[in-house]
């Protein structure tokens, strides 16, 4: 993995791993990404997953898939 690479989403953890998430602009991504989500199931929907961004601004916002144009890992920990 490179760097500063956008991976496709179908490779994106799907297992409640918080990532970076570059949301539905396709023509650019993000030059300072702050979108960080989880994935998550709602039993009461169904066999159904969905990416529950994390925001100060308006709480927590919810995207699927389709929306997400690619993810990066959170970088680690700083000493």
């Amino acid at each position: 993995m490179l760097k500063d690479r956008w991976l496709d989403v179908s490779a994106a953890p799907h297992d409640g791993t918080p990532v970076i998430l570059w949301l539905e602009d396709a023509e650019a991504p993000p030059a300072f990404p702050v979108t960080v989500g989880v994935w998550e199931t709602d039993e009461a929907m169904g066999p159904v997953g969905f990416w529950r961004v994390l925001g100060a601004k308006d709480g927590t916002s919810i995207y699927f898939d389709q929306q997400v144009v690619g993810w990066k890992p959170l970088p680690p920990p700083s000493r």
